[in-house]
């Protein structure tokens, strides 16, 4: 279990990598293990684009301004609206696919690979870029981008743990709340404006 465990704090961002390609095996187990994460009423609203060609890989280096890093593979997370099986993907989309993402970054740790996240979704400006290097199609929105790697640089694991961003159990009253333990409970109205028995 503590070697599981390792895993997420040698979990790093890393940037500096091997001219060494990422074998076909390995990007399919890294996919395995995005396609393994949890799904909003297991809508799997995701697809995936895998680039490993010198020339695409050139492509996002020179145009996505936080993509410079010399990877020798790259996986675009898309939300999917033309692949999910139910609507609420819609709503979840974006919970789905950093769930997907963030399984690829612990398994490319768990093979000795290196990986950094590189957020593409909401900025508006860089979906556009993705969408042309990569000619999209309709009904994907790129989420991320996944630079990958053999790394040519370690860094030491570690974990972020931070008593004072904890709260254990709900935070005490003072009475001068905004929401009230009656805003818990949804009206008829509320049900339907939010599709809630359609997911």
């Amino acid at each position: 279990m503590n070697d599981f465990l390792d895993v997420f704090y040698k979990r790093r961002s890393i940037r500096k990598f091997t001219e060494e390609p990422v074998s076909r095996d390995a990007l399919i187990t890294l996919l395995k293990a995005g396609m393994s994460g949890p799904s909003g009423m297991n809508a799997q609203p995701w697809e995936f684009v895998v680039v490993t060609e010198d020339e695409t890989l050139a492509k996002i280096r020179r145009n996505l301004m936080f993509a410079k890093m010399k990877g020798t593979a790259a996986i675009c997370v898309l939300g999917s609206k033309r692949m999910q099986t139910n609507k609420a993907g819609d709503k979840f989309w974006v919970q789905d696919c950093a769930a997907a993402t963030e399984n690829i970054l612990l398994a490319a740790t768990a093979l000795g690979l290196g990986a950094v996240w590189i957020g593409i979704h909401p900025v508006h400006i860089f979906e556009r870029q993705v969408k042309s290097i990569l000619n999209l199609p309709e009904g994907v929105t790129p989420f991320c981008l996944i630079i990958i790697g053999h790394p040519a640089e370690e860094k030491e694991a570690r974990t972020q743990y931070n008593e004072k961003r904890v709260q254990w159990g709900a935070f005490p009253r003072t009475g001068k709340e905004k929401i009230t333990e009656d805003d818990a409970v949804l009206s008829v109205e509320e049900e339907r404006e939010h599709d809630i028995h359609d997911l």
